[in-house]
């Protein structure tokens, strides 16, 4: 096997710059690994502005890796809708009922106790170590180390060593200025979402508010689709709402951040809705929220070139930016941990080369460009400035909803890109028909395990690499793959699913047995009980194989971690 770093006294194998979601989430994750890492903040503390306030099913996912779900979800506003509104008229209706991960598709939840809860989840990993008041200020990397100098609190300086350096450090990411990576602007953007290559402020500029004590009880978020001022509001936890206003040309900025103007600006957009009582069934507020926080912000739609040079990698905001309109921006940097966090395991406890490492560029950067695309030519559609746009956009809608299985689609939000890997850590399989599982995302059902307890997917997977078969007969699901070594280096863990109609007596130690409550794993893998799917621990499907595929799947493992 690949030898494992040898470290220097104390020094941690992971640097983390940055304690937002993304970096946080990283530490808890490569705690749970037991990986010694350090954690640096510059500020003195956790951020208390609500940035952040959209979390997917994909994202609770995550937290679920982290060992913190039950936490994170006490303080979360669970199964939101999104409305989009335009002349008192409702456009589009998106309400998913899908639970494909196990989780809501749309929630919403308040960002600074969304990172106080990671923070307090890095107590339980004595390997990891955070400081606050810290700063890096320069760094050289070699072929075995990257070297820090970190400014402390005191004044003084001091070196820290460590296998690889991530860059959590945000859109203004100094660690990746200091590498000369460039941020662009991913091609097809909207031809008027551009200007010499560069977004143009009128679109872009927002004044975003947030507030508490707000008597409006209504559970949706709300675009107003108006072309004189596109507004949004949403639900937060705790009586909390976030509302995001377009700044115009003729605003004057002092003015529009005066409380009465913002107050006026609130009146305005929920007059649309109580015009018409179709609309809305729940109390619309009316009283004077707590204003909080108030702050311009510029949303940007651009992605660094590349997100790994040498031993430094850029997560979050540090390798891309995108607007807030598809709710994908902390999701994407949440995406990126789950994607790293496992293969730095490996490489770091000398499972596995470094080349398993140069697989998270090729596997996030095309899928956070989708995004990006998702998310700007949603909002250049739905938040227009112009009149004729508006009544294009406003005809667009009509012709949808006239469609049925096109109103569906957008009911249950199936135009966001879906998770899938086209390349990367995967293993090309000779059938055409297992093919089409492979770079998947394994949806997260409940299962019923021998014991009679019902518990999510991953709960059984415990962020490990798992095969899972689908078959009848448990005590010989898995006794071809059972003898090779190769299988014992990557700690799998056999899970044999159970067909619904399947009666099991026995208790079985070969594997863990788990039954197919619903039968959503049986349709994914088409109800063939002939293939073997290797799952890595981030979830995605990196092998689809029969047996008389093992040893070809066997040497192309090798390749990664002999």
């Amino acid at each position: 096997m690949h030898e494992a770093t040898q470290h220097h006294t104390n020094a941690p194998a992971i640097v983390i710059v940055g304690a937002g979601p993304t970096g946080l989430a990283a530490a808890n994750l490569l705690g749970r690994a037991g990986i010694p890492t350090l954690v640096i903040e510059r500020n003195a503390g956790l951020s208390d502005c609500p940035k952040a306030i959209s979390i997917d099913d994909e994202g609770l996912r995550v937290c679920q890796a982290l060992g913190l779900s039950e936490e994170i979800l006490d303080n979360v506003v669970l199964d939101i809708e999104a409305h989009y509104v335009s002349a008192r008229h409702l456009l589009a209706k998106v309400a998913p009922t899908s639970k494909r991960n196990g989780y809501p598709l749309i929630s919403t939840f308040d960002q600074p106790m969304f990172e106080q809860t990671l923070l307090r989840g890095l107590n339980r990993f004595p390997c990891v170590e955070i400081r606050f008041s810290h700063t890096v200020e320069s760094f050289v990397q070699d072929e075995q180390h990257v070297t820090l100098t970190i400014s402390k609190p005191n004044g003084t300086n001091e070196g820290v060593v460590c296998d690889y350096l991530l860059a959590c450090d945000g859109g203004k990411s100094p660690i990746r200025h200091a590498l000369h990576i460039l941020m662009q602007q991913p091609r097809l953007l909207p031809r008027w979402h551009r200007r010499n290559g560069r977004e143009t402020d009128k679109w872009q500029r927002w004044l975003v508010v947030d507030t508490v004590n707000d008597d409006d009880t209504s559970t949706a978020a709300t675009f107003f689709c108006d072309y004189r001022r596109p507004v949004v509001t949403i639900p937060a936890p705790n009586s909390a709402r976030r509302w995001e206003f377009l700044l115009m040309p003729a605003d004057h900025e002092p003015e529009l951040l005066a409380d009465t103007t913002i107050y006026t600006l609130m009146r305005q957009a929920r007059a649309s809705l109580t015009a018409s009582s179709t609309l809305y069934n729940s109390a619309i507020g009316n009283s004077r929220p707590e204003i909080v926080r108030k702050t311009l912000y510029a949303f940007r739609s651009v992605l660094a070139q590349k997100f790994m040079h040498g031993r430094v990698l850029l997560l979050g905001d540090a390798a891309h930016l995108m607007p807030p309109f598809g709710g994908q921006g902390m999701n994407s940097g949440l995406r990126d941990v789950h994607n790293l966090c496992w293969k730095l395991r490996m490489v770091v406890q000398g499972e596995a080369t470094p080349r398993l490492l140069t697989t998270y560029q090729a596997e996030r950067h095309p899928h956070v460009r989708a995004m990006i695309l998702f998310s700007s030519i949603l909002g250049s559609i739905v938040m227009t400035t112009t009149r004729l746009g508006s009544r294009v956009r406003d005809a667009f809608f009509a012709l949808i909803n006239a469609i049925p299985s096109l109103r569906i689609a957008i009911t249950e939000m199936r135009v966001k890109p879906q998770p899938r890997y086209t390349r990367g850590f995967l293993f090309s399989s000779t059938s055409k028909q297992n093919k089409r599982l492979l770079g998947a995302f394994l949806p997260q059902p409940l299962v019923q395990t021998q014991t009679g307890k019902q518990l999510l997917l991953d709960t059984i997977l415990d962020n490990r690499f798992s095969l899972i078969r689908l078959y009848e007969k448990p005590i010989q699901t898995f006794a071809d793959v059972q003898k090779g070594e190769i299988w014992q280096c990557l700690n799998v863990k056999y899970i044999c699913v159970l067909p619904q109609e399947s009666i099991q007596d026995d208790v079985v130690n070969t594997c863990e047995v788990v039954r197919d409550i619903h039968g959503q794993i049986a349709s994914f893998l088409r109800y063939n009980q002939q293939i073997f799917v290797l799952v890595r621990p981030d979830c995605y499907v990196c092998a689809v194989f029969t047996v008389s595929e093992i040893p070809r799947l066997e040497a192309e493992l090798k390749r990664y971690l002999a």
